[in-house]
């Protein structure tokens, strides 16, 4: 064999992180991945990642083989990316199945809560809330003086709007600003981040400089690269403290800043990270988290955060949440505005600025028969005039 071919293995492990983990050891951050499925896995089983990589060592220089690569990587980036989202989707359809095979519903008292409140308790299910969240709303609702099933929607629509509140996006600040997006792997910081630089660049005509501390991933900073080179953004990558002052200091003129971050799980990597990302000056933390995870993981991940002081919360996949009302157990955890939310994958369009009426819509969506037309009026008034804070 050539000693400039590459070498290719195959990796199998339980999750993708595991995955890429192995690809890393084997053959270091220059690793190339070449083709990325899901093996295994019935309706109870707990399916597996194959991940075929190749050593990174080919002869390198600006040939034609390079944009061949380049374009196969990003390629076997968006696949990795499709797996990962069918593993989870899978494992969150197998739980469901569970709970109502055991009657998990009837378990939690809704017989109490007669007709009306049932309508309301089950939808309330349904679009992903916790139960015993769901519970203590209708339970509190009944408790108000609220009979009929639209005015106990109308009372939970206002419960919700104590707890989940909306601010101006990141792309709508008039003064520089510096905001680093933390949070758990998988949940779409990188292309947040990708979105929310070119709103600012279309709409608002900001200066915008990108920098990663994500050193973890395979590619990480290649995949952030290639969006700043799209958009014709300057992009740093920052190993150590050091690398990051000197990377702030080169963005000094842009309006906006954005720093990309490593998806941590560990308490004590999570806080390297911050430690980090905080010696930025006046930097703004801003948590992303993917209502397509369910309730419970997302007040696990809000609780994992809450120390750290994020100041606003980033929803993302939206459009793959089958229950997004789940967003209220990390809105309940950290009580923080929402900056924005994502509902796909295209950049820059499946990102939405919001306010608390169209926060209501997204997380709710209350059916007809459900919305008093005093709510629907109300919302269709906070559309128009807005109420971003």
């Amino acid at each position: 064999m050539n000693s400039s071919s590459p070498m290719i293995r195959t990796f199998r492990a339980r999750d993708a992180r595991s995955a890429l983990t192995a690809v890393k050891a084997a053959f270091g951050s220059d690793a190339v991945i070449i083709e990325t499925k899901q093996i295994g896995g019935g309706l109870f089983g707990r399916p597996q990642i194959e991940v075929t990589a190749a050593s990174g060592d080919e002869p390198r220089g600006p040939t034609e083989g390079q944009s061949e690569r380049d374009s196969r990587m990003e390629s076997d980036m968006a696949s990795l990316r499709r797996v990962m989202d069918d593993v989870r989707r899978t494992l969150h359809t197998n739980r469901r199945t569970a709970s109502v095979a055991s009657g998990t519903s009837n378990a939690h008292g809704e017989a109490e809560f007669g007709a009306e409140g049932r309508r309301v308790f089950r939808h309330l299910l349904e679009r992903g809330m916790d139960a015993d969240q769901a519970r203590t709303l209708v339970d509190e609702g009944l408790a108000s003086g609220a009979e009929r099933a639209t005015e106990l929607f109308s009372f939970i629509v206002g419960e919700f709007r104590k707890r989940v509140s909306a601010s101006a996006a990141p792309w709508g600040a008039d003064a520089r600003r510096t905001v680093a997006l933390v949070g758990p792997t998988g949940v779409g910081k990188t292309t947040a981040i990708a979105k929310i630089a070119a709103r600012a660049l279309l709409e608002t005509r900001f200066k915008v400089g990108l920098i990663t501390v994500d050193t973890y991933r395979v590619g990480a900073s290649d995949q952030l690269a290639r969006y700043g080179k799209i958009m014709g953004v300057p992009t740093y990558v920052a190993r150590d403290r050091a690398a990051l002052a000197a990377a702030v200091d080169s963005t000094r003129d842009a309006d906006l800043v954005l720093i990309d971050t490593a998806g941590r799980s560990d308490p004590e990597s999570i806080q390297a990270q911050m430690d980090l990302i905080k010696t930025a000056p006046q930097v703004q933390l801003q948590l992303v988290l993917s209502v397509a995870t369910g309730a419970r993981e997302l007040g696990a991940v809000a609780r994992r955060y809450k120390s750290f002081g994020a100041e606003r919360l980033i929803f993302t996949k939206l459009d793959e949440a089958d229950g997004p009302a789940a967003a209220l157990s990390a809105a309940t955890v950290i009580s923080r505005p929402v900056s924005c939310i994502c509902d796909g994958q295209r950049v820059p369009e499946d990102i939405h600025p919001v306010t608390d009426a169209t926060l209501v819509e997204a997380f709710l969506t209350p059916t007809p028969s459900l919305l008093p037309s005093r709510v629907s009026s109300f919302r269709n008034k906070e559309q128009v005039r807005g109420s971003g804070r």
